[in-house]
């Protein structure tokens, strides 16, 4: 019965802190792409292995963000989860070692390079759980760099995908300018969560529009959408230079991400919000699998 309670109890946490409606995609976009950028054939096991060692990883980092800032948002977000009680940091451990589990066995199945890069995966998110024992006041004054740096654990697990599919550690171009757009897509997506309008903001000091201020953090966002969309082009380009039709998708999809934007910006509600989104998740989803069509018919 608390088995089912807690499983009851889990699919709301994540609904609202660790969504799979959106991660369980983007995930495996971002896997199927990344396979695609290669020279050579990946299997359906290893893509598998990498999605699900990827969602188990993202959902570590999320427990450990939540045992982390547990202080700071029972005082600022007593609507989570956690602070209202639905579950509680030790439920969410135990779920996570499962997690845990399966990616050690993943990192020590795929070989040595694999191991290694899945080592220094869990030890640097140790140090992210201590905050890597940077001061209150470091933190307070340098939002953009403490950010930056946690961050980093997206860009370590992109390089474990690519060393599970090639059982070495090797970057070519490609591979390059694909990391560069992993890393472009993951600062979007942090940045949009982050961005509130001035009725949501909170007083928590935690979110880029209440450091830059609300229109000043969309333009930013804008910014490195259109960065990412001239690494993508670059990436396809590189891949073959016939980019046909995959152009104007990625215009047109572009487009649709502008357009809601720049409501977001006139309106500054719920609807604009999630139309802004959605176009944003669409926008991650459609372009990492535009690589792999690309590259089956590039």
């Amino acid at each position: 019965m608390n088995k089912v309670n807690l499983l009851r109890r889990f699919y709301i946490y994540q609904d609202e802190r660790f969504p799979l409606k959106y991660l369980a995609f983007t995930t495996f976009a971002v896997v199927i792409s990344s396979a695609a950028v290669l020279s050579f054939d990946v299997s359906i096991t290893k893509i598998l292995a990498s999605y699900f060692s990827g969602l188990f990883f993202i959902f570590h980092i999320r427990v450990i963000d939540e045992s982390r800032d547990f202080k700071h948002d029972v005082k600022f977000h007593p609507k989570r989860p956690i602070p209202r009680g639905l579950i509680t940091i030790k439920e969410l451990m135990i779920l996570d070692l499962f997690g845990l589990a399966s990616f050690l066995f993943i990192s020590l199945y795929y070989g040595m390079e694999s191991s290694i890069y899945g080592s220094i995966l869990l030890i640097f998110s140790f140090f992210a759980w201590k905050d890597f024992f940077l001061s209150e006041e470091f933190k307070k004054n340098h939002f953009y760099i403490y950010n930056s740096i946690h961050m980093i654990q997206m860009v370590l697990l992109q390089l474990f995908v690519y060393v599970i599919f090639t059982n070495q550690f090797t970057l070519n171009k490609v591979m390059i300018i694909h990391l560069l757009f992993v890393i472009f897509n993951t600062i979007i997506l942090e940045f949009i969560r982050k961005i509130k309008t001035d009725k949501e903001e909170s007083k928590g000091k935690d979110t880029y529009s209440w450091h830059l201020g609300y229109k000043k953090s969309l333009y930013i966002f804008y910014a490195f959408n259109i960065l990412n969309v001239i690494t993508f082009i670059w990436m396809l380009y590189s891949i073959s230079p016939n980019l046909r039709w995959y152009g104007v998708i990625t215009l047109t999809l572009f487009g649709i991400l502008s357009i809601g934007l720049f409501l977001h910006l006139k309106n500054k509600n719920k609807n604009s919000e999630l139309f802004l989104m959605v176009a944003t998740i669409s926008n991650y989803i459609c372009l990492n699998f535009l690589v792999y069509f690309y590259s089956l018919n590039g």
